[in-house]
């Protein structure tokens, strides 16, 4: 037993075998013999795949810098070709501008060679591409429309780009761009799928070129800039754009989009402007009018208007704007500069209401959109409501375009009456709404029709108004209508021609609804200041290729009123944020905070640093500046005209009609609390589309915006079918 016990405690497992320790020995040389070859075998294929795999990572390292350096030139090309319209033109911008160029060429060098730190990275250069293409495509498109290019903030308005687009292009080049997208799209997702196994690989040189570029880049391109040999010109957007290169100027925008605080921003220089500013309102001789001498003031934003007479090599067979020509005879008129051309009315719009110049925000940006849509500001509109008086914004198209509803909302205006809740409204050939509706909607608001509270109809109003009917598109050929403004002896284009006499057309309507505007308010014998200016001038080709004569930034205005001294002297380079300081001047009321600026600072050799400082304090800084009583509140604007009423329903021959008032295409009928199919009659009448309907039903009406949400809703009544 004991033997076998020893026996047992001299064996060792190895293996899942029991074998003796007699034998460990043998079998461990022997193991080592057979491993010894082996090893010695793979240190010699390891050596050997090594260097097969240095030698691929060279030759896949010189490959990817070679593709990138061709590749980022050839879409260099392509994108400045599509921005330009011209391949031609694209090569001339490396002779005209070759700083500017490389400057471009390396920025797409630097987006292309980042592929090297994603697996995908064919995956990623075709995006990249994608996006650089498409931007200078809608950017083309854009100078073409409106003579500005894309900025960075135009992307925030894709969802009013895209409504608009049936307008403005035509259906065939639409189902063009989707086929495109849809292949790209098809032809994007194979290379993801195809990539997803591949390694990452980052060859040092390759991460050494890119790091030496990008310093380069960071360093230069600054000091270009402060040698101006790089200059955006903020004043000539397009021309910027087409000087410095589109890939340059958008990623330029993009980072410029981050606000900045200027250079001597503190509380101490912003109190030292105001304590300024109080002294010269205390030395201020000018009179103030108060109680029932206020005027009523009225500021018409006329949609792409101007003097078709200044366009040189034209002439007419009548005078297209005799009303504005009058008015512009007799009162405080002229030219003023305004901060876009061919499109971008709201910033314009934002100029005038808020008296802010667009020098100092981002260029491109849309205010309603950005800090707008976030908190209550200064504005023409809440400086009158301290003053005692009621505001509304009047507009023939849809309340939500350029987020205008919330924007309005927070420069303090307490109704807004938008093409969502009009009646009766005629559209132009191009299916822009007629201005004459306007007359109707100022008219109901100056008579205080909509106006229950007594305390409030008291009120003077200040009504500002946006038109639409000079929108473009301008049809470049003759449409089959009565044009009854004629070309006469014009030697232009054959387009040129046609969009001209479809223009000057259209601008006789418009002076049409400004006469009756002016008879209107005649009538009503209350004292007014009315403000008529072109928002920027029309997209017309000839003004986009400059051979129109006039200057692309410049807009007509006029300040009529019916009380006081007709004309006004008009300060040297008259900017569009200076109009509501001349219209406050005229109405006798007191300047609002950046008002005080244009009125007292304008000849001020610091003039524009103290607009810059003060503008960034009330807008995004401290609001050092503004006093307690000059803080902007959150105010609530009411969506409509006014009220929509159910009155009744009627059986006539079997049919069955809704009566009330209010009524437009964009009201609903809800039976039950289900919508139902209506007919659309006028703005007292609606017919049931069924007239099968029985027993006793709960009815109401609703009027949604364009994008179905709800904007009033009448009180619910029944009645038994």
């Amino acid at each position: 037993m004991k033997t076998k016990r020893k026996n047992k405690k001299d064996k060792i497992h190895f293996s899942d075998r029991t074998i003796s320790s007699t034998n460990k020995e043998n079998i461990g040389k022997k193991k080592l013999d057979r491993k010894a070859p082996v090893d010695r075998s793979k240190k010699r294929v390891s050596t050997a795949a090594l260097k097969n795999r240095a030698s691929r990572k060279t030759k896949y390292e010189n490959r990817e810098l070679i593709f990138n350096i061709v590749y980022s030139f050839l879409i260099l090309i392509l994108v400045e070709s599509i921005c330009r319209h011209s391949v031609a033109k694209a090569f001339y911008f490396f002779i005209d501008f070759p700083i500017e160029a490389i400057v471009n060429y390396i920025l797409i060098f630097l987006f292309f060679s980042s592929a090297m730190f994603f697996r995908r990275r064919i995956f990623f250069k075709i995006l990249i591409s994608f996006i650089l293409l498409l931007l200078s495509i809608i950017s083309s498109i854009l100078m073409k429309l409106r003579g500005m290019p894309l900025f960075p903030y135009d992307v925030l308005s894709f969802k009013e780009a895209i409504k608009l687009s049936s307008v403005f292009l035509n259906i065939r080049f639409e189902i063009v761009v989707i086929v495109l997208v849809i292949v790209f799209l098809i032809f994007a997702i194979v290379i993801f799928k195809k990539e997803g196994k591949r390694s990452r690989f980052i060859g040092k040189r390759n991460l050494i070129i890119f790091l030496v570029t990008l310093t380069t880049y960071i360093v230069v391109v600054p000091q270009l800039n402060n040698a101006k040999i790089i200059s955006a010109m903020a004043w000539n957007p397009g021309a910027s754009f087409e000087r410095n290169g589109f890939v340059y100027s958008f990623a330029r925008e993009s980072v410029l989009a981050f606000r900045r605080k200027p250079k001597g921003y503190n509380e101490k220089s912003i109190k030292e402007i105001r304590s300024k500013l109080d002294r010269y309102v205390k030395e201020d001789k000018r009179k103030i009018l108060k109680g029932n001498s206020r005027p009523n003031i009225i500021l018409v934003q006329l949609e792409a208007f101007m003097d078709p007479t200044r366009i040189k090599g034209v002439k007419f067979n009548e005078d297209p704007m005799p009303n504005m020509r009058k008015l512009m005879k007799n009162y405080t008129s002229g030219l003023m500069n305004v901060p876009v051309t061919g499109g971008g009315t709201a910033r314009t719009e934002y100029e005038v209401l808020s008296g802010a110049n667009f020098n100092y925000l981002n260029q491109g940006e849309i205010p309603y959109q950005t800090f707008l849509s976030e908190k209550p500001s200064i504005s023409l509109a809440r400086d009158l409501d301290k003053n005692g008086y009621k505001s509304i914004a009047i507009h023939n198209f849809y309340q939500r375009f350029y987020n205008r509803n919330k924007g309005l909302e927070n420069l303090g205006f307490d109704k807004f009456v938008s093409l969502d809740v009009m009646t009766n409204v005629e559209y132009n050939p191009t299916y822009w709404p007629k201005d004459k509706i306007l007359t109707k909607y100022i008219d109901e608001e100056i008579d205080g029709k909509n106006i229950q509270n007594k305390d409030e109809n008291n009120k003077p109003s200040f009504i500002f108004t946006i038109s639409t009917q000079g929108h473009s598109k301008y049809p470049m050929t003759k449409l089959d209508i009565k044009y009854p403004i004629k070309l006469v002896d014009c030697k232009l284009a054959e387009l040129d021609q046609n969009q001209i006499s479809y223009y000057a057309s259209q601008v006789k309507e418009m002076d049409e609804f400004v006469g009756k505007l002016i008879e209107d308010v005649n009538k009503s014998k209350k004292p007014t200041v009315i403000v008529l200016y072109g928002d920027h001038l029309p997209a017309l080709d000839i003004i986009r290729r400059e051979q129109s004569g006039v200057d692309k930034f410049e807009s007509l205005f006029v300040i009529v009123n019916n009380f006081g001294k007709k004309k006004e002297s008009i300060p040297k380079e008259f900017q569009a944020n200076e109009l509501s300081t001349l219209a406050l001047k005229t109405a006798g009321q007191p300047y609002g905070p950046l008002n005080m600026i244009h009125a007292y600072l304008k000849n001020d050799k610091n003039y524009q640093k103290y607009l810059k400082l003060v503008q960034y304090d009330i807008l995004f800084g401290k609001r050092y500046f503004l006093k307690n009583d000059e803080l902007p509140k959150k105010k609530k604007i009411e969506l409509a005209s006014k009220e929509l009423k159910l009155e009744k329903i009627e059986q006539r021959e079997g049919e069955f009609f809704i009566l009330g008032e209010g009524f437009n295409r964009n009201t609903e009928v809800y039976i039950n609390g289900k919508k139902v199919e209506s007919d659309y009659y006028n703005d007292k009448t609606i017919r049931l589309y069924d007239n099968f309907y029985s027993g006793k039903k709960e009815i109401f009406l609703r009027i949604n915006d364009n994008n179905g949400n709800p904007i009033q809703e009448t009180k619910k009544i029944k009645f038994k079918f």
